[in-house]
């Protein structure tokens, strides 16, 4: 059987700060289903319309599908608006054609895609069983994960399987599949090119209202730490990488992995260097002095708020006094450190958004991430605030962390929005930021891209 899969195109607004430092990273998932699709004696193709900058019908004219086969289109919540219309397309011009979906948003919504005709068929949560058993034309009802639509127009929900994915049982992803050279870390996370983003894990030990944890299940698991020398080894032979963006959602969630691929790294000189993101109740001074030996240059931390009683609320299971600390461990490691902070978390009212703001600019970091709090579909954040009346309306492509989603007791959507302007232009339009990071530049590429987040910054600001 046939399959050809879709990552779509998304349409940043302009005055978000994903406009100016956006990485465009290979969608992972749908290489390692081509990969697996191949080892089982299928064929599939990839058409990833977010790295080639395709609209609808781009993605139509990429197709070019003879015979039957399948159409899978993966999807998170801002791209859910571009998905459905590109479904809508396909099924206009191949109405042959099985339309699949999966992804976080269609995990959610997955019978009511099904049941509205959006797509035929929708795999909820991990994919890599279901895929090989539609290749290989297995009976629908025996699938697990699997949301199907009858001959008679009757949507079942097949049911979930208990049995997770062994990460060290996967292929290499069908990097061959994709176009490489397309593909970047996010703007300032990388301090050499080519770089490209990696995900080594699947889940978080952290579950946080605004996450969606169960995607992956409840546990963490991780690839070991030989098969992801292993996978930078094939990047940089292969493709030529020189830096990796780790975009797990705690890299340093198993201590252990991080210290063995950190000895590997170091033993056999690999050149490479890398980023990765960490929850601040996961590193220690020795691990981020190993880190840094061994390649690391910048971490991103989740600070989201300085206030205890908003952590809480959103179930962060930190509290702000280990901040300082963490800061000082890394700094003394030498390595770069991006905030990532919230506007607009429930029961936070303007001053709380102040104190982020000067906490932000206070402790003298590299790059601070301002997102506008954001309810997705599946978070308990999300139930929240629509079994409280709080949602302002159900615009995917708004669900961007530019855009303010909630109508909440304590702070206006327009004082959220003005926020979050405010947070961008006194952190990194200040002179003393501006002079320390050109103080600290060492090498052309560093001062580029230095340049392109101010200019950036400044173009976001000004729309």
């Amino acid at each position: 059987m046939h399959f050809v899969f879709i990552n779509p195109n998304r349409a940043l607004a302009r005055s978000s700060i994903w406009s100016v430092v956006n990485s465009i990273t290979p969608p992972i998932g749908l290489a390692l289903l081509s990969a697996l699709l191949e080892r089982n004696g299928h064929r599939s193709r990839i058409i990833d319309a977010m790295a080639l900058n395709l609209d609808v019908s781009g993605v139509l004219s990429a197709m070019d599908v003879r015979g039957d086969g399948v159409v899978g289109i993966t999807a998170t919540t801002p791209d859910m608006d571009m998905a459905v219309e590109i479904a809508s397309a396909v099924r206009s011009r191949y109405p042959h054609l099985r339309i699949l979906m999966g992804g976080v948003h269609p995990t959610i919504y997955h019978r009511e895609l099904v049941e509205s005709g959006v797509c035929d068929l929708v795999i909820r949560g991990e994919a890599e069983g279901a895929i090989v058993a539609l290749a290989n034309e297995e009976p629908l009802e025996g699938i697990a994960n699997l949301t199907w639509r009858t001959a008679n127009a009757e949507v079942v929900q097949n049911p979930q399987s208990n049995d997770f994915v062994d990460l060290n049982n996967l292929p290499m992803p069908n990097y061959a599949k994709l176009p490489m050279h397309k593909y970047h870390s996010a703007l300032g996370s990388a301090k050499r090119v080519p770089s490209i983003g990696m995900i080594t894990s699947r889940g978080c030990p952290g579950k946080c209202t605004f996450c969606f944890s169960s995607m992956f299940g409840s546990r963490v698991r991780v690839t070991s730490a030989t098969g992801v020398f292993e996978h930078i080894i094939h990047l940089k032979n292969v493709y030529g990488i020189r830096e990796i963006s780790f975009y797990d959602d705690t890299f340093t969630a198993n201590r252990k992995r991080v210290e063995q691929l950190c000895n590997m790294l170091i033993s056999d000189n690999v050149n490479i260097s890398w980023s990765c993101f960490a929850r601040v109740d996961t590193v220690s001074p020795d691990l981020l002095k190993l880190m840094k030996a061994a390649g690391c240059h910048q971490i991103m931390y989740g600070f989201e708020s300085t206030e205890d009683d908003v952590l809480r609320a959103i179930n962060k299971k930190v509290t702000s006094d280990r901040y300082h600390n963490v800061i000082r461990w890394t700094r003394d490691a030498a390595i770069d450190i991006r905030g990532a902070f919230m506007l607009g978390i429930p029961g936070e009212g303007p001053g709380g958004m102040t104190k982020t703001i000067e906490f932000s600019k206070a402790i003298d970091i590299q790059f601070a991430i301002f997102n506008i709090t954001t309810p997705f579909p599946g978070t308990d954040m999300f139930k929240w605030a629509m079994d409280n009346g709080y949602i302002k309306h159900t615009r995917w492509s708004h669900y961007d962390m530019a855009h303010a989603i909630m109508a909440l007791p304590t702070v206006s959507a327009g004082e959220v929005e003005a926020a979050y302007k405010r947070a961008y232009r006194e952190f990194y339009l200040r002179p003393r930021y501006v002079l320390n990071r050109l103080r600290s530049i060492s090498t052309r590429e560093e001062f580029l891209i230095h340049l392109r987040v101010l200019k950036g910054i400044v173009s976001m600001l000004i729309r």
